[in-house]
């Protein structure tokens, strides 16, 4: 059974599945680029925290700050927390000297004094400026007290640098949870996730139309070409009846009169001895003459192209092969429900390669064989000649076949030929019956 795709429909699945793929592949790298934007714009509100809100109320001797002395932190965690309450920016500020030791937290005094090692990146902070993020371990000592109270699965720790009173440097570190960040990545990805598919369907949908468009004026095109090759034909074939009848009521039916005449002639008694010899021969030539007068009328328009007629007009399509000493046969089953333009295709690719067979393969035995099952017609033309390269095709003696091809897949069959030098010529073509 063949499955015909309509080109729409296979641009339409082809254009669905690549606008999906791309869909995917951006949404994935949006969102990826969400979350860089979220943990950025923490950094950002870290900054202008510890610009605007901390570093501007940094007491003096607030480096100096341990279990012991918690004066300085005491005086700036009662100016700072009111209004990092206000802005409701991180859940907890620390800040840390280079040598990693905690002066401040906005969350007490539980971490005050003590030391954990800073990072590479942060130590880079510290001593240059800018600012910089990680993903906090929430089990480690300093995080696990702020990931216990928040509930969170992990941290995001921010920092950046400031300078104390007394000109040293100091590390202002921010918290926020996983979850808080992934929130504003969910806000940042919504903003712009329909942007990216929006563009891929207007771009399918125009696509559609434009192609929707030039199918029409394909298939108009087709249909056209059909019109003029099918007018091309039935012109052909008037004319090629007009020419065979000409013939035969002219020509052929003066020279049977004349063989005739002669052959009559060549047996009268009193025809000299002599002369009958020479009458009988010229009678002989021209009966092969009318013969192959008559095959070439056969070539040029058969008898009859019907399903039923077929055998008839395959039989009288190789009758010239009995002239030039190659065996012929023409064997026809099942083609008795094919319509009567699917016969006329099967006798014109008959035609095309049976003259081919005689005048190029220097073939012995030529077969014609047409089967028919009721669904598909086959025709295979076998000859056991010198056989030919089926690349000269191209060439302008082939061009029989190759026309043929258009004609036949015009119809919806399929023409295949085989062949190679000293292995013989095999040409076959399916068709549908109807």
């Amino acid at each position: 059974m063949r499955v015909v795709r309509s080109p729409v429909a296979l641009f339409l699945l082809i254009g669905t599945l690549t606008v999906t793929a791309i869909f995917l592949g951006t949404n994935k790298l949006a969102d990826r680029a969400a979350r860089q934007e979220a943990i950025a714009e923490a950094q950002g509100t870290t900054e202008v925290v510890a610009r605007s809100v901390v570093e501007p109320d940094v007491p003096e001797g607030l480096v100096r700050t341990t279990r012991r002395k918690l004066a300085a932190a005491d005086q700036m965690d009662r100016a700072i927390t009111p209004r990092l309450l206000d802005v409701e920016t991180a859940d907890r500020v620390n800040i840390w000297t280079k040598d990693g030791r905690n002066v401040y937290s906005s969350a007490g005094s539980a971490l005050l004094g003590r030391k954990f090692p800073l990072t590479d990146d942060q130590l880079d902070v510290i001593v240059n400026g800018g600012s910089g993020s990680v993903i906090a371990d929430p089990h480690s000592p300093e995080n696990r007290e702020i990931a216990a109270e928040e509930g969170a699965s992990g941290l995001v720790q921010t920092y950046t640098r400031i300078t104390s009173p007394e000109g040293q440097p100091l590390l202002v570190e921010a918290y926020y949870t996983l979850d808080e960040i992934e929130q504003r990545r969910s806000e940042i990805y919504s903003s712009f996730r329909w942007i990216t598919l929006a563009p891929l369907l207007l771009l399918i949908l125009v696509a559609t139309a434009i192609l929707v468009t030039l199918t029409r004026e394909l298939r108009k095109a087709a249909a056209e070409r059909e019109r003029l090759l099918r007018s091309a034909m039935e012109a052909s074939d008037a004319e090629r009846r007009r020419i065979a009848r000409d013939l035969h009521d002219t020509v052929v039916q003066d020279l049977a009169g004349t063989a005739f005449a002669i052959g009559a002639l060549s047996r009268s008694p009193e025809t000299p001895a002599d002369a009958r010899d020479t009458l009988e021969g010229a009678g002989s030539s021209l009966r092969d003459g009318l013969k192959s007068l008559r095959s070439l009328l056969v070539e040029i328009h058969p008898p009859d192209l019907r399903a039923d007629g077929l055998a008839a007009a395959l039989a009288d399509l190789i009758a010239p092969a009995g002239t030039t000493d190659v065996q012929a046969s023409v064997s026809v089953e099942g083609a008795e429900t094919a319509s009567d333009e699917k016969a006329a295709l099967v006798w014109r690719v008959a035609q095309e390669a049976v003259r081919n067979a005689l005048r190029h393969a220097s073939a012995s035995t030529l077969a014609v064989t047409v089967r028919g099952d009721g669904r598909l017609l086959t025709l295979e033309v076998v000859d056991d000649g010198i056989g030919f390269d089926p690349s000269s095709m191209r060439d302008p003696d082939r061009y029989g076949l190759r026309g043929l091809r258009s004609l036949v897949a015009d119809s919806g069959g399929v023409l295949d030929v085989r062949s190679a030098p000293g292995e013989g010529t095999t040409v076959r073509m399916e068709v549908e019956t109807q």
